[in-house]
């Protein structure tokens, strides 16, 4: 895996109540990606694995372009 890429996958996969068509994806954690979340593990408090971390980091990226197109 290159260090300067990041994988990501996709699958489809039907909601079992309302029978709607969603997207899932699979984030693969390796490399500099891996690396700089490392970082971010060991400087923070409240984080032990990816899947947390990634998810907030997720919704602080959402928030800014929220925000700046507020405007």
């Amino acid at each position: 895996m290159s260090e300067d890429k990041i994988i990501i996958m996709s699958e489809t996969f039907e909601n079992e109540k309302t029978g709607d068509q969603v997207e899932g994806i699979t984030i693969i954690i390796d490399g500099k990606l891996k690396s700089m979340l490392d970082i971010i593990i060991d400087k923070e408090d409240g984080y032990n694995n990816y899947t947390e971390l990634v998810k907030d980091l997720m919704f602080a990226g959402i928030n800014q372009y929220v925000d700046k197109y507020k405007k």
